[in-house]
């Protein structure tokens, strides 16, 4: 795979290790009955004023791997200079960042090195909080979009990275070419499907896929090569056969895996053996093992068909459930009917999986960037805002790639036009995605969270009134960092901040929100039959000694226990099962 170099690039590798990790103070709750006020909403639903490298860091306690969804429209780089949010990467805060860790201000850096040392980082911590079975959309011109698309494939290696041209407007010219037309990279799962969208059309179909794997052979997978034994009257799987690597383990098979032929004839009596093959009678793969086959058979993720395929030799087809149509199932957002007649296989109701796929040339003028600027004036009553991107695009991107209860995160929000997408789509669907937003110029609150609270409450008189959506959301800054510059606990920080971090710091999972009331005042948590005391006192010298340990009445495993000091030896420590850690020096940083 080509890798992409830029002056500064090792200077920013690892560069979100370094970054400050800063606590998230809540400013005020805001919905659409009450307003604003001081409590927070528990809407799940938030926007963030400050820089988005920061406040993609303090949100890794709550949601590393956790976001479903992300989209993103960082700046062009075009070098222009009249963008409300600057496209030539000069924002002070950029600039200064840009001279302190790539380098002097005085180097010799292009505007396109610039721009890659300003993404890289932000891109690394995108894909710390998105989910494996996430996907991220993000908006480019042609300035970067081949740099882009190698920064992408480095750090999204695992995932299908695909540009889509969309025209966005009737022209622009420059260098003897007219522009009329901008990119978005969709980086989305191998076994990506996307949702039935309003303009690419879609069909409803079955969530049943095809069980073979087209793209590998024999001897790439020779453990997903194995004959799969159905009986012949009624269709259903009795059994499989040893895989090509078991045969080659057990010392059947010592031949060249190029040669290793599939044998139709070493069915058992009253069945048929299926090979994997492919529609055009290719030699291929089964994307499952044998042992989750038959797993999922139980389970009633298999189906077996007749085989209608002529150059295919095997009399039945078998399909199985893509991992992503599994979690929906186990999320209750596709309903069950029954099974089939004779064999576990589920049946489903009407809500079956849409399918579709997305288009690579989006060419509807309803994508056109003066669609975005008429929305926002629309809802603003005045120009309040150059270039937002247009309502109608942003609801096909998320309509495309969200399911319901999705966590969508912008961490270029500019005027929030993802936050009304989402919105949108919820009242649409009856569905409960959340949003969170970053936005780190001074107007995150008077556009950003302004237009997101007229699009709840809803805008505009008479024949233009739009109905509000409702619901609310929380206002945030970014606070205080957690370590002061001395590598101390800072604190001004809430000790319940700091005890959120410790916990992820051990457990990379979020901190548990409900706690016994009989809980010991300096526990965490329970993990992995692990217990994990946090014993901090702003004000005074914690020390772990017997004393301590005679409070602690929860058994457990094993024990962390943080502290300032510890008066007991290591070999007492080692007999209970107690690792000690210094605060605050063993806080890990991340």
């Amino acid at each position: 795979m080509p890798t992409l170099h830029w002056i500064g690039k090792e200077k920013v590798v690892n560069h979100h290790q370094d970054v400050p990790y800063r606590v998230l103070e809540h400013q005020y709750g805001f919905d659409a009955e009450k307003g604003e006020h001081q409590e927070p909403t528990e809407s799940g639903n938030k926007i963030i004023h400050g820089d988005n490298l920061e406040a993609l860091k303090s949100l890794l306690p709550e949601y590393e791997a956790r976001i479903d969804c992300i989209y993103i429209d960082p700046p062009y780089n075009t070098g222009n200079e009249e963008w409300v949010y600057n496209d030539n990467v000069n924002h002070p805060k950029i600039k200064k960042w840009l001279g302190e860790v790539v380098g002097k201000e005085g180097d010799d850096l292009t505007r396109h090195d610039k721009w890659l040392c300003m993404m890289y980082p932000r891109l690394v911590l995108l894909n710390k909080l998105l989910k494996r079975s996430g996907s991220i959309v993000i908006s480019i011109g042609h300035h970067e979009i081949q740099n882009l698309l190698l920064v992408c494939k480095e750090i999204f290696g695992s995932k299908q990275i695909v540009p889509v041209t969309v025209q966005t407007s009737g022209g622009k010219p420059s260098g003897g070419f007219n522009y009329q037309h901008e990119y978005i990279v969709f980086i989305v799962s191998k076994d990506f499907s996307s949702s039935r969208s309003k303009y690419s059309g879609g069909k409803v179909r079955s969530p049943f896929e095809g069980l073979t794997l087209a793209t590998f052979d024999q001897t790439q997978r020779p453990n997903q090569t194995y004959p799969i034994f159905v009986n012949n009257k009624d269709g259903t799987l009795h059994s499989t056969g040893l895989s090509l690597q078991e045969r080659i383990d057990k010392g059947e098979y010592s031949g060249d895996l190029k040669e290793f032929e599939f044998d139709f004839n070493e069915a058992p009596e009253g069945t048929v053996a299926l090979w994997p093959i492919t529609s055009k009678g290719d030699k291929c793969v089964w994307r499952l093992i044998a042992d989750r086959l038959k797993d999922d058979w139980r389970e009633g993720y298999i189906k077996i068909g007749e085989n209608r395929y002529k150059k295919n030799p095997n009399k039945f087809s078998v399909q199985y459930l893509p991992s992503g149509v599994i979690e929906k199932l186990e999320n209750n957002e596709l309903e069950v009917i029954g099974t089939e007649d004779g064999s576990p296989t589920l049946v489903f109701g009407d809500n079956k999986t849409v399918g579709g796929q997305v288009p690579t040339i989006w060419s509807e003028k309803d994508f056109f960037t003066v669609k975005g600027t008429g929305k926002i004036n629309e809802i603003f009553g005045k120009k309040a805002f150059n270039y937002p991107k247009p309502i109608q695009f942003i609801n096909e991107i998320l309509r495309a790639i969200t399911d319901k209860n999705d966590v969508v995160l912008d961490s270029f929000a500019g005027s929030g036009t993802t936050a009304h997408a989402v919105q949108n789509l919820n009242a649409e669907d009856g569905g409960n995605r959340k949003f969170i937003l970053v936005e780190m110029e001074d107007y995150a609150d008077s556009i950003t969270a302004e237009r997101v609270k007229r699009v709840m409450k809803g805008y505009g008189k008479g024949k233009k009134k739009t109905e509000g959506t409702g619901g609310g959301f929380d206002y945030y800054q970014l606070g205080q960092p957690l370590f002061d510059e001395n590598e101390q606990l800072n604190e001004e920080v809430e000790e319940s901040r700091i005890r959120e971090y410790v916990w992820y710091s051990e457990t990379k999972t979020a901190f548990p929100k409900e706690r016994a009331k009989d809980t010991h005042k300096h526990l965490l948590g329970t993990k992995d039959e692990t217990d994990y005391y946090f014993f901090y006192e702003k004000e005074a010298i914690t020390t772990l000694n017997h004393d301590f340990l005679a409070t602690i009445k929860q058994k457990a495993d094993q024990y962390v226990i943080y502290a300032d000091n510890c008066l007991l030896s290591k070999e007492f420590l080692q007999s209970r099962n107690i690792i000690f850690k210094k605060i605050p020096r063993d806080i890990s940083r991340f």
